[in-house]
C-alpha cells in the first residue's frame, strides 16, 4: 500500500470514530474550531496505530456511538472535543 493511500485509510478511520465519538470533525475543521494542523497531528497519531484493522473492523460492526478502544491515540483529542 502506497504512503497517501495508507494516509487516506487512517483519515477515514480518525473522521470515522469521530463520527462515532458524536464529534463532525470535518465541519470543526471547516469552522476553524479545529485547525488543520492539528487534524493532520490526529491522522499522524492514528498511523502509528498498531491495530488499524481492529479498528476497522470495529468501525464496521459498532451501532451510532463507540467507547473508544483502549489502544486509540486519538483519544485524549476526542475527549476534549466532545468536552467543548
Amino acid at each position: 500500500m502506497s504512503y497517501d493511500s495508507k494516509r487516506d485509510a487512517h483519515t477515514k478511520l480518525v473522521l470515522r470514530m469521530a463520527d462515532k465519538q458524536g464529534i463532525d470533525l470535518q465541519e470543526l475543521v471547516l469552522r476553524a474550531d479545529v485547525s488543520a494542523e492539528e487534524f493532520e497531528e490526529a491522522v499522524d497519531r492514528c498511523l502509528g496505530c498498531t491495530a488499524p484493522d481492529a479498528c476497522k473492523c470495529l468501525l464496521d460492526t459498532a451501532g451510532p456511538k463507540l467507547n473508544l478502544p483502549d489502544y486509540c491515540r486519538n483519544e485524549e483529542l476526542f475527549n476534549g472535543l466532545r468536552s467543548k
